[in-house]
């Protein structure tokens, strides 16, 4: 296991990641903060027919329950649920928690931090290795930094997150952003495969306890192990994060932002128009699951046990 830090243990955790690509810091989210979240996550697994965009699947799935009480599919965006306030406000209080901001300024040297793109997975879905600078990153690249918040005890058969330390110091795969919808994603995993063989990347599992955050840097190799015992959740938020000052990669549109439970960390601003675009969203997602293909297969597929094949 990593070294583990402490809130306060500056510059111990600034070094630690300008060395490994990561850091693992303990006690940055409270029981508190956790509990209250659980409470407003019950509420949520009780919604009918509700549908949501899913990160491992990359589209609209239906919130099922499986027969140990777990969400099978990640959830894209969780702090923007729709007609789920208290279950999104309880996340944004997690992922913006003041100890996580506080860390961010250690690493980038900015007060304030926008976020991109959340996460919420209650069971391990099996991440495929990979580098976040391919889908997204600040501009210039290499200084957006992503969270990974452990909301119980990870347990290793669980499906836990894992790191390649150093990995940020090699080989980087960068997205043409001439191919439209990622459709070289295929080709984007099988060059990352080659390069954890020639490299002779060894996996290093993350288990971390409740309430420990891992933070790291966008070029580092990672993903998560499947889950192989099925008694066991993985309860977990990712959150990515964009230091005040920077663009983002191959996004042109610079979006407004306003300021979250946290003064420092913003979210991007939505209107009135957005937000009923958004309800109307959640209608036609439910349509788009009940007509599509079984056998249809996403664009961007996110589970590594999608890929025997090609690996």
């Amino acid at each position: 296991m990593s070294q583990v830090l402490l809130p306060n243990q500056n510059k111990q955790i600034r070094d630690y990641y300008q060395e490994n690509g990561y850091v693992v810091v303990k006690d940055a989210i409270s029981p508190n903060q956790i509990t209250d979240f659980m409470n407003s996550y019950e509420a949520l697994k009780g919604s009918n027919n509700y549908y949501f965009r899913s990160q491992d699947t990359n589209r609209t799935e239906k919130l099922i329950v499986n027969e140990q009480g777990f969400i099978e599919h990640s959830i894209l965006n969780p702090i923007d649920l729709v007609s789920q306030r208290d279950f999104c406000q309880s996340a944004l209080r997690i992922i913006c928690s003041n100890s996580v901001s506080q860390v961010l300024t250690r690493l980038t040297g900015r007060q304030k931090h926008t976020i991109w793109q959340t996460m919420f997975f209650d069971k391990s879905t099996g991440t495929v290795a990979h580098q976040d600078h391919y889908y997204l990153d600040s501009d210039p690249a290499g200084h957006l930094v992503a969270c990974w918040y452990a909301l119980e005890d990870i347990q290793e058969d669980a499906g836990a997150f894992f790191v390649v330390p150093k990995s940020h110091k090699g080989p980087l795969i960068s997205r043409n952003a001439d191919i439209p919808m990622f459709s070289d994603h295929e080709e984007y995993v099988q060059k990352i495969q080659k390069i954890i063989q020639e490299e002779n990347y060894q996996f290093q599992p993350m288990l971390l306890e409740k309430g420990s955050v891992l933070f790291w840097h966008p070029f580092l190799v990672h993903g998560a192990f499947p889950n192989i015992n099925p008694k066991h959740s993985r309860k977990s938020f990712t959150a990515h994060f964009l230091p005040e000052g920077y663009g983002q990669l191959e996004v042109p549109q610079v979006k407004s932002t306003v300021a979250s439970v946290n003064p420092d960390i913003l979210v991007w601003k939505k209107s009135l128009l957005q937000r009923a675009r958004a309800n109307f969203r959640n209608f036609y997602y439910s349509l788009q699951v009940s007509l599509r293909s079984k056998s249809q297969r996403p664009y961007m597929e996110m589970r590594s046990g999608q890929y025997t094949e090609i690996e």
